[in-house]
């Protein structure tokens, strides 16, 4: 054996115990997940995020008592002009809020409920809605309704919802974080929570 082939042989040893250990500590060390830009959340109802409520009407139309019942039913006609500014489609809802004005903020929602949107790209539209609250009270005045934009967040699962990925991962999903992003939009679709329909609890209500 000659002295280059054996210096060739101690390069690749070299490259080994160089690398790996280069592996080992870029798989520990953690960058921002570019899919969710380190939030550790991805919106799951696309464009939603550039929709605006440019204004907002309301107007109360009922409100009436349960008989037998602990519930006062108030009906409301609103009416939303929504602005759209994405290039695509937005389709998602809108989370209406009861808000007793009196008390303080962050402790004052008697009651929420979602209707859908769908706006056409870079599009204003107005959107009238019949929506219908359910409170344990009676309320004479200082109830306003309010309105917000659902984005529809829901858990990143290329990152585990931790926002962090390892730094030997970091390239090849940011070369494909549109792909992965859209991945996790469509398995997992956002759904709002669970709220009474008091229109559909009235009707029931007085069937029975």
């Amino acid at each position: 054996m000659n002295i280059f082939s054996k210096f060739r042989f101690k390069k690749k040893y070299f490259a080994f115990f160089a690398i790996v250990p280069l592996l080992a500590v870029t798989a520990v060390i953690s960058v921002p997940c570019p899919v969710c830009n380190g939030t550790g959340a991805v919106n799951s109802l696309p464009n939603t995020e550039m929709v605006s409520i440019l204004e907002m009407d309301f107007e109360q139309t009922l409100g009436s008592g349960v008989p037998c019942g602990a519930y006062i039913v108030y009906k409301y006609n609103i009416s939303i002009k929504l602005l759209n500014e994405a290039s695509e489609n937005a389709e998602g809802w809108l989370e209406i809020l009861l808000i007793n004005t009196r008390q303080e903020e962050g402790s004052n929602i008697l009651d929420t409920q979602y209707v859908q949107i769908n706006i056409p790209a870079e599009a204003v539209v107005t959107n009238e809605y019949n929506v219908s609250f359910g409170t344990v009270m009676v309320f004479q005045e200082g109830l306003e309704v309010r309105a917000e934009v659902v984005e529809g967040n829901v858990p990143d699962l290329i990152c585990d919802g931790t926002g962090r990925i390892s730094v030997n991962t970091w390239p090849l999903i940011n070369g494909f974080k549109e792909h992965f992003s859209e991945v996790v939009q469509e398995t997992q679709p956002y759904h709002p929570p669970e709220f009474i329909d008091w229109e559909e609890f009235m009707r029931n209500f007085f069937n029975q």
